[in-house]
């Protein structure tokens, strides 16, 4: 039997800097770059661009789901900041690229906005993509969402244990695992020794055995080889 690929929606390089590492001869590992970028102006990134490039990348992979094993979609915060941009750049009209939109006292001719209503526009952008997502899955592909933890500050510090993972805030409900993963560091004579990589199944529906389960996937010690344990 053919083997199936695995396709990387790559919003933050983890997935393309991975493969590069570990798996460099792995053609069944594929993947796919979801920026457009800009020419000739002083931002970057074309937001509406990327919005369109990324659902026309879920639409191939929904044409090409018997070939494939799954799924991941690297930095879904990314993906949040691309739906909210869209909505004040295309839908609402209130900043002309990518720099205003990031400027939210709605300096010059940008503007804040209005509505609270009007914020239903980024939740209805950034749930295209888990409508996507939930097609795909309905047709036996295993699709995965990494996305960073959103920063709690404690006394001036941010802290390692309190924070929740950056996305549409709706998004937990369409998920059957979540999955919380944490570095610790041993501190010995104030420099760091080692290290341990832990994962939390924070939700487990469909394994009712790991639900809350924590599982050490790496540790690491100075001057000696990692050991990685997996999930």
């Amino acid at each position: 039997e053919r083997m199936k690929k695995l396709w990387v929606i790559d919003f933050d390089n983890g997935g393309s800097a991975t493969k590069s590492a570990y798996y460099p001869d792995n053609d069944n590992i594929k993947c796919w770059e979801p920026w457009v970028y800009l020419k000739g102006e002083r931002t970057a990134y074309d937001y509406p661009g990327t919005h369109d490039r990324t659902m026309k990348i879920m639409q191939f992979a929904l044409e090409e789901h018997d070939t494939l094993w799954g799924v991941l979609i690297t930095g879904i915060d990314q993906w949040d900041n691309v739906a909210t941009n869209c909505m004040r750049i295309q839908d609402l009209g209130l900043s002309k690229d990518g720099i205003e939109a990031a400027d939210n006292r709605g300096a010059g001719s940008n503007e804040r906005v209005q509505n609270q209503w009007d914020w239903a526009i980024r939740v209805t952008r950034f749930h295209q993509l888990t409508a996507m997502c939930r097609a795909l899955v309905k047709r036996g592909v295993r699709v995965f969402w990494e996305t960073h933890m959103k920063d709690v500050y404690k006394n001036g510090k941010v802290s390692s244990s309190d924070g929740q993972p950056a996305w549409e805030k709706s998004s937990a409900g369409y998920m059957f695992q979540i999955i919380h993963c944490r570095r610790e560091d041993v501190i010995e004579e104030g420099e760091v020794v080692s290290e341990t990589f832990t994962a939390t199944f924070e939700k487990s529906k469909t394994d009712a055995t790991l639900q809350g389960q924590r599982r050490t996937i790496l540790t690491t010690r100075q001057n000696e080889k990692p050991n990685f344990m997996g999930l």
